[in-house]
């Protein structure tokens, strides 16, 4: 069965009083068995996905870090990238990002080291 991701919340303290944001899902289009533990270098860190399953997005979760941690793939590989850190909030850093066909490797850019970081693909 491939995965899913939801996610909900609420934003509270409008004029209007709070909003409910989701519940939004995200599902896969194929069984994908691959999840990256892994520790971020200082530099570009390239994680090939697999070209026997259909990825349709990855989340990331980083661990707690004040690096600048840039994401790009395959497809976009020579531009600046999208910062997904550091984050403004508190809590865990992480993205979810819908891959567009053709994609084959993720890259993310950091300018030191970061530990705990998930990439998870669904």
């Amino acid at each position: 069965m491939p995965g899913t991701l939801t996610v909900s919340g609420m934003s509270a303290g409008l004029a209007s009083g709070q909003k409910t944001i989701g519940p939004v899902t995200t599902a896969g289009a194929s069984l994908v068995g691959l999840l990256i533990d892994t520790t971020l270098v200082s530099g570009d860190n390239t994680f090939t996905l697999p070209t026997e399953e259909t990825i349709s997005a990855v989340a990331i979760f980083l661990g707690t870090t004040t690096a600048t941690v840039k994401l790009r793939t395959n497809l976009n590989s020579t531009d600046g990238g999208l910062q997904i850190s550091p984050a403004v909030g508190t809590g865990t850093p992480w993205v979810k990002v819908d891959l567009p066909t053709g994609v084959t490797s993720i890259i993310l850019h950091s300018s030191a080291t970061v530990t705990g970081v998930e990439l998870s693909f669904i």
